[in-house]
């Protein structure tokens, strides 16, 4: 498994049921449900739900939507350094925890908090490749006991880059050295759907590549570094300097940005408030 820093990018539904009860292991399922609604984008339900029917044993539920800021406009944002660490502590994470996220049915809120974790500096968080989705494929074991860990000591420290505003996109907008890409699904980025984040289609000069793209749907795992470098290098994204990643609240587009991870490149950052803010002001392009 390719690694950055000490830790792998990415766990084995194997490797994590040989160690489910080791005692530096926290274990978190991140599920959020985006269910379509007729006359708006989407409406959220925590899948706190799911957790508590089946789990993979002990693993306890992370609550993206609680670990969002709470005094934003916008649905999902990164809250302040204060705020994150101190959720993490009473989580039970800290600095001798070794962190595995998994999310069902979409990598993407499993994504989110791993990308969450490096913006503040915590290298100990792995993806479980395949999510619950391959856990349950291969038959393995589920519990319905709640877990609660012990309270921790989290200290993190905010890392630059990580992060983009509009400014960046807009300065970055007409850069051929800088790949903006859209992770939302086609049909969104074209703006052929009735619903849109306020007015429909893609942020200007931005190419499409779903995040939904980067798993294959047959297993649940990530395809192949081979397969994800072959698609990226459609976009000739190996020789630009920087990526910006978007999608509609800076979720699908951290899978991408992970994926684009594990390839090797380095330099990518997330539009976070991405065409929840950028659709409603009609200042800012897009284009169809």
């Amino acid at each position: 498994m390719k690694s950055i820093d000490k830790y792998p990018l990415l766990v084995s539904s194997d490797w994590l049921e040989k160690n489910l009860n080791a005692p530096h292991l926290r274990i978190f399922d991140c599920t959020v449900w985006l269910k379509p609604q007729n006359n708006k984008i989407y409406k959220i339900f925590s899948g706190k739900s799911d957790y508590d029917k089946e789990h993979i044993p002990n693993s306890d539920f992370l609550d993206v939507l609680e670990l969002s800021d709470k005094h934003s406009e916008y649905d999902f944002m990164m809250p302040v350094l204060e705020v994150f660490s101190n959720f993490m502590s009473l989580k039970g994470v800290g600095p001798k925890t070794h962190v595995i996220l998994y999310s069902r049915e979409n990598m993407q809120w499993a994504t989110r908090v791993w990308w969450m974790l490096k913006s503040v500096n915590f290298l100990n968080v792995s993806i479980l490749n395949g999510g619950f989705d391959r856990w349950k494929l291969e038959n393995k074991a589920v519990s319905k006991l709640p877990v609660t860990y012990p309270k921790n000591d989290f200290r993190g420290k905010n890392q630059s880059g990580f992060f983009c505003n509009k400014e960046e996109i807009l300065d970055n907008i007409d850069n051929k050295k800088v790949l903006i890409i859209n992770a939302l699904r086609k049909t969104l980025h074209f703006g052929i759907e009735n619903i849109n984040y306020g007015r429909p289609g893609h942020i200007k000069n931005s190419i499409n590549i779903p995040g939904t793209e980067m798993i294959d749907k047959k297993t649940y795992l990530y395809k192949s570094t081979k397969e994800l470098k072959k698609m990226f290098n459609k976009y000739n994204l190996f020789n630009k300097e920087k990526v910006i990643a978007y999608c509609g609240g800076g979720i699908a587009a951290t899978n991408l940005a992970f994926a684009i991870k594990m390839t090797g490149f380095k330099n990518i950052t997330i539009y976070d408030a991405s065409l929840n803010e950028w659709a409603k002001d009609n200042r800012l392009p897009l284009e169809i």
